[in-house]
């Protein structure tokens, strides 16, 4: 299957299965066609899987400098929950904080995550890594 093709049927099969979820959100589509849906997303799912296999096999993708940047980068999102409860047990101490800790919670992530993206930026433009970027 050449890559042209593998990403037309991906893209066909997203709208498909989009346009269905959507019909099922307005109650166009009854329940009996979950499990359409549930196949529809399956094969979808299976293509998708042909189509960056297609384009890791013609070399188009950098597998492994790209995985290591994944994984650097998602690691430092999933550590986001951990950083804002480790906040709010430090800031949880003083008394003044009875009553706000949702907001102690969520600007300390909200915090963390933008000092994240912007050491992200501060890499990209120090050229320490080169994302968006094929060599």
């Amino acid at each position: 299957m050449s890559l042209r093709k593998s990403l037309w049927v991906s893209v066909c099969v997203f709208w498909v299965l989009i346009l269905l979820w959507g019909l099922r959100l307005f109650n166009v589509l009854g329940s009996e066609y979950d499990i359409l849906i549930r196949w529809v997303s399956t094969i979808g799912l299976i293509l998708l899987g042909v189509f960056i296999g297609v384009l890791i096999s013609e070399k188009r993708v950098q597998v492994r400098g790209m995985m290591a940047f994944l994984v650097i980068f998602v690691a430092g999102f999933f550590a986001a929950p951990f950083v804002g409860v480790g906040i709010l047990m430090v800031v949880t101490r003083f008394p003044f904080s009875r009553g706000i800790e949702p907001i102690i919670f969520g600007g300390s992530i909200t915090g963390y995550l933008l000092l994240y993206m912007l050491l992200w930026f501060w890499l990209k433009r120090k050229g320490i890594f080169k994302f968006g970027e094929t060599d």
